[in-house]
């Protein structure tokens, strides 16, 4: 017998309305350590419920497609629209509470004992098709062992400005035209020309490859030379000729040496010091690591400027990924957790997102910041992965600061790039097992604007 996770109770049916009323109680609880599920807050969930009431019947998957997780993820948004949660009880249980409290409850004739004593939430689920709720009537209720899933939630608005996620529009793989040892090399920087016509890609090795993006072929494939260390790839502000130097730290802050190379002309040529680690579009914002305290970066800017620093955390924090927007009105600071947001004009933080993530990896913004890509530790446990998980790749919607898309991937993200047109995301991915850093890494490309209904 399995146990269950939650209790379900039918509250009301409105088939005209495509909306029903449920109430969710928690069955499964650890008394000794005073938890219990979590707020069944998903599409995922309750599509789930509403095919364990079908009972089989025609317009519903079959089961093992329903016991495939990730299908459900990406599909539960073509039959539940919006879930709400409209009231809670008992949550938190006070410690009275928690001494009357059992580990486990079942379902007797539609029951519950010690119902008002339960954790409960109460829910209004729209769906997208009234057949899908003809099974169902007030007052119907049942246990299920289904748990909280991480269904894609975007919406017919969202859907021209993010990437499609369900499979890449192009598949590159850049060390297919390499020669030499690759023992220990691997992709680590992506970056777009201004324009979005070039697509640079550069590796641990100093390797840089150069795509067009029109049809995605190589336009040129050269060695940065050997003397840089943590390679970082950087484009002159409107021109097509990018730039490789060794990773800037406070103590190498005095260094101008670096490599530059004009794709139109494909010839090194001499080019102004790209300075800093990141730009805006424009030039006008770079960060440089500054070792403060924080672990953050200082804001550097064009002429006389004095740098200045991005105070992100008040305590030790350091930041593990970052991009500006296209527009430079907004830089993205990942930390391991927290996501902070910053005004680059004033160099202070405009928002943030606390435990955003159990690991922020890689993140880059859409052209206006009202979505970011970002590469984190996966929330899908679920799946039965390895210990040694890989990323997952998400896509944030910063005006509820909401995951509204999600890929469960095999393999380590390197690098995100989103284009300044926002049609395209890049992604480097590094394959998981043996020979990590072998000459492997692929890069993915993601359309945005996607046909999907």
């Amino acid at each position: 017998m399995s146990t269950d996770m939650y209790g379900v109770r039918v509250l009301s049916v409105d088939p005209d309305e495509l909306r029903i009323d449920f109430r969710i109680f928690v069955v499964y609880y650890e008394t000794a350590e005073r938890g219990h599920m979590p707020p069944p807050d998903d599409p995922g969930f309750f599509f789930f419920l509403l095919w364990e009431a079908s009972r089989g019947r025609a317009g519903f998957p079959d089961t093992a497609t329903m016991l495939d997780f990730g299908w459900v993820e990406r599909n539960a948004h073509r039959y539940v629209s919006r879930v709400e949660r409209t009231a809670d009880r008992n949550h938190p249980p006070t410690e009275e509470q928690w001494e009357r409290l059992h580990d486990f409850y079942y379902e007797r004739d539609g029951g519950w004992k010690d119902e008002d004593l339960l954790v409960s939430f109460d829910y209004r689920v729209h769906v997208t098709d009234r057949r899908r709720l003809e099974p169902l009537r007030a007052g119907d209720a049942w246990g299920t062992t289904m748990f909280r899933l991480n269904a894609d939630t975007w919406t017919a608005e969202d859907a021209p400005h993010i990437p499609d996620l369900s499979a890449p529009a192009v598949e590159l793989h850049p060390f297919a035209s390499a020669s030499g040892n690759l023992d220990h090399d691997a992709l680590t920087w992506a970056e777009f020309s201004d324009d979005g016509r070039y697509l640079a890609v550069c590796s641990d090795e100093n390797r840089v490859w150069v795509y067009d993006t029109a049809d995605w072929t190589e336009t040129a494939h050269v060695h940065a030379g050997e003397e840089w260390t943590v390679p970082v790839l950087m484009w002159v502000p409107g021109r097509h000729v990018l730039t490789v130097k060794t990773y800037p730290t406070p103590k190498n802050a005095g260094d101008t040496a670096q490599w530059a190379f004009d794709v139109d002309a494909l010839e090194v040529v001499e080019a102004p010091f790209q300075a800093g680690y990141a730009r805006s579009g424009d030039g006008a914002h770079r960060t440089v690591p500054n070792g403060a305290g924080e672990g953050g970066f200082d804001l550097v800017g064009e002429g006389k400027q004095a740098p200045r620093r991005i105070s992100h955390a008040g305590r030790w924090d350091p930041i593990q990924c970052h991009a500006f927007s296209a527009d430079g009105t907004r830089l993205f600071l990942g930390a391991q957790q927290n996501l902070y947001v910053i005004d680059p004009a004033t160099a202070e933080v405009a928002d943030a997102v606390p435990d955003a993530s159990m690991r922020l990896f890689e993140l880059a913004s859409a052209p206006d910041g009202a979505y970011l890509a970002v590469a984190s530790a996966t929330r899908r446990h679920y799946l039965g992965l390895e210990p040694d998980r890989p990323h997952e790749l998400c896509v944030w919607r910063m005006s509820d600061k909401k995951i509204i898309a999600g890929l469960q991937l095999d393999a380590y993200v390197e690098a995100l790039a989103w284009s300044p047109d926002g049609s395209r995301l890049a992604v480097l991915l590094e394959p998981t097992g043996d020979g990590f850093h072998t000459g492997r890494t692929e890069l993915a490309v993601f359309r945005t604007g996607p046909t999907r209904t």
